[in-house]
């Protein structure tokens, strides 16, 4: 009954035939618990639904007034906390008849801060990791949607809070791959394309990078793969450690979807693993032998939780319908892996970027939607409830897609460029701040 309140905001508004259910039934009629609350007080207000007449409602063990209309609705003040807040709801009818059920409501107080580094030069596409010291690393990207992928990087110094160009370059300029953080420090630089919005098997970039934070000159060296090579972009890579070996798993995005002798350029659903080793990639499954996902996924995001479980999000947009990508991936002991399908984002959207808020509440910011239109709403996921909540930002946030976001600091996001609505790259960075009432 996880949802009985979302339910009985779908039946509030209309006709409801008369049903006679041997337990007395509740909905929520204010707030709309679908959306992150921004009051930390509330009134909770509930409807009462049976064929007998309710004596009575208790929220967590305390009684509920009778409200506003008539007999069958039941208020309640609530003092919400940060997060995520539970409420355990009771009614009984005239006969004692008892029925409980589980309520939820977000509470997130924030702030939206353009006094952010700038970019250099606009990106959008590009990859975003984290050094061990802290500073954060720009790579690739384009600056105009459909325009070609450049090889800068720039470096976001943690203790000055700007950004710089760094001296070395990849190897091969590259937009939409991926850069994973390696046990070790060093930066696994995965697939992308030589342009934006590739249709063309040929304009996929097989080579993979390493780059070396110090150490070793220079800091971006090329490492072999063997096996199939890596053709995809806008996919997801996770790395991860098993039995003692570093594997890197690479799901969805577009590119080869048939290789061999007469390759296709689509979109993928396959799951191929590699191990990771210092002299290169070996390839330990095929795109014919690799496990399927439910649905072909491209530009969808990948955000570490807790206990080795992982979290992709996003829409896939075919044929003006939108196909909900959202999965968990929890790893096993040894190598195995388990992946299930998560409810669909109340808001489809893809090319947004994600980043944990708070303990067990993840934040999907920006994004393109199923038309032509950029959104600035928010989307908070809840890791133990599977529970989406959608959110209209405090203040005025920058359009974007195609964009990265990292938590820095404490409860305190940053959003780095993109594109805008005209298809230009964006320089401009911005903060996501939870504020403590």
């Amino acid at each position: 009954m996880r949802n009985w309140w979302l339910v009985g905001l779908i039946f509030l508004g209309c006709e409801r035939p008369f049903i006679e259910t041997s337990e007395p039934e509740l909905v929520v009629v204010e707030p709309d618990l679908t959306e992150v609350q921004t009051s930390r007080v509330i009134t909770l207000r509930v409807q009462s639904i049976h064929f007998r007449a309710v004596q009575g409602v208790l929220l967590n063990g305390i009684p509920m007034d009778p409200a506003p209309p008539g007999p069958a609705y039941w208020q309640a003040s609530i003092n919400l906390r940060l997060g995520l807040n539970t409420f355990f709801l009771e009614a009984t009818d005239q006969e004692g008849v008892s029925r409980r059920d589980t309520a939820y409501a977000a509470y997130l107080p924030h702030l939206i801060s353009r006094n952010a580094p700038e970019l250099p030069d606009g990106r959008g596409g590009h990859s975003l990791a984290r050094l061990r010291n802290g500073n954060l690393m720009v790579t690739g990207g384009t600056r105009r949607r459909g325009g070609p992928a450049q090889g800068e990087s720039f470096l976001l110094n943690r203790r000055s809070g700007t950004f710089s160009q760094m001296q070395d370059r990849l190897r091969t300029p590259r937009t939409g791959h991926t850069a994973t953080v390696l046990p070790d420090g060093q930066i696994l630089i995965v697939g992308g394309s030589r342009i934006d919005s590739p249709s063309r098997v040929s304009d996929l970039i097989e080579t993979v990078e390493l780059y070396t934070p110090a150490g070793r000159e220079p800091a971006f060296s090329e490492i072999p793969v063997q096996g199939q090579p890596i053709r995809r972009t806008n996919h997801v890579a996770i790395v991860r450690e098993a039995n003692g070996e570093w594997l890197l798993d690479l799901i969805g995005g577009y590119g080869d979807v048939r290789y061999g002798s007469n390759p296709s350029f689509g979109v993928r659903r396959d799951l191929r693993t590699f191990k990771v080793e210092l002299d290169g990639l070996t390839a330990l499954n095929t795109i014919n032998s690799a496990p399927f996902i439910d649905h072909p996924i491209a530009g969808h995001t990948v955000t570490e939780a807790a206990h080795d479980t992982y979290f992709i999000l996003g829409s896939q947009f075919d044929d003006g319908t939108a196909v909900n990508g959202n999965m968990r991936i929890k790893y096993l002991p040894g190598a195995g892996r388990t992946l299930s399908q998560l409810p669909g984002l109340l808001t489809p959207r893809t090319a947004h970027a994600t980043a944990p808020v708070l303990s067990g509440l993840f934040a999907a910011f920006g994004g393109h939607l199923e038309s032509s239109e950029i959104t600035t709403d928010i989307e908070l996921l809840h890791e133990q409830t599977d529970l989406f909540f959608s959110m209209k930002p405090s203040q005025a946030m920058v359009y974007r897609y195609h964009h990265t976001a990292i938590s820095v600091g404490i409860q305190s996001v940053i959003l780095i460029g993109g594109f805008n609505q005209n298809g230009t790259a964006i320089t401009a960075s911005e903060y996501f701040i939870v504020s403590r009432e």
